[in-house]
């Protein structure tokens, strides 16, 4: 058994190495379930940045083939439904902000970034007067409330990551494009002789 004392004499990177031993010696954080999770990242990253480049093409034969202007179809309900969604993950952020559940970190992502799309397209569709009216709206309302909201976001990932840090003995003062995704192994070799507890 390690007395508190022994722990309080340990440096930061003991502490941290013996955390991520003890974390390994759990049964569903095991080898298998890390080779496993490294495969499904690999996997993640493969489709993610193939869809990235395929989006180039794309995106270039929209730019020379689409018209400037379009006639489109069941316009009232795409915008209804387009501003139902944008409510229910609105009400769904509130609500998880207010049980303090976690989940409010991507409820705040996915509300941000639907009312930033609701500005972008309320501002590039409006015609005549109503142009002015949906960048006021744009400007006073829906882009700072994605702004507040990713800033939300971003302080609740950060907060929670530095509060993990401190706990497994790790410098809290790490930019979150370095932290490392928890549950996703960090690459790095493994040091034989550090196996024993």
């Amino acid at each position: 058994m390690i007395e508190d004392a022994e722990l309080r004499s340990m440096t930061a990177p003991e502490r941290a190495d013996l955390a991520r031993r003890l974390a390994e010696l759990q049964p569903r954080l095991g080898r298998r379930s890390v080779a496993a999770t490294e495969r499904a990242r690999r996997r993640f990253v493969i489709v993610v940045g193939v869809a990235s480049v395929l989006m180039i093409p794309w995106v270039i034969a929209l730019a020379l083939r689409l018209p400037p202007r379009y006639l489109a179809g069941n316009w009232d309900v795409t915008w209804v439904g387009f501003d139902v969604a944008l409510m229910v993950t609105l009400a769904f952020t509130a609500w998880a902000a207010l049980r303090r559940r976690q989940v409010v970190v991507l409820a705040a992502l996915v509300s941000g970034t639907l009312l930033a799309c609701d500005a972008w397209f309320d501002i590039m569709t409006a015609y005549g007067p109503d142009r002015w009216v949906s960048l006021a709206t744009a400007v006073a309302v829906e882009l700072p409330l994605a702004l507040w909201l990713f800033f939300v976001s971003h302080h609740l990932v950060r907060l929670s990551m530095r509060r993990l840090l401190v706990l497994s003995g790790q410098s809290p003062d790490v930019s979150l494009l370095k932290l490392p995704a928890l549950g996703v192994p960090p690459h790095r070799r493994r040091h034989p002789e550090r196996q024993t507890v």
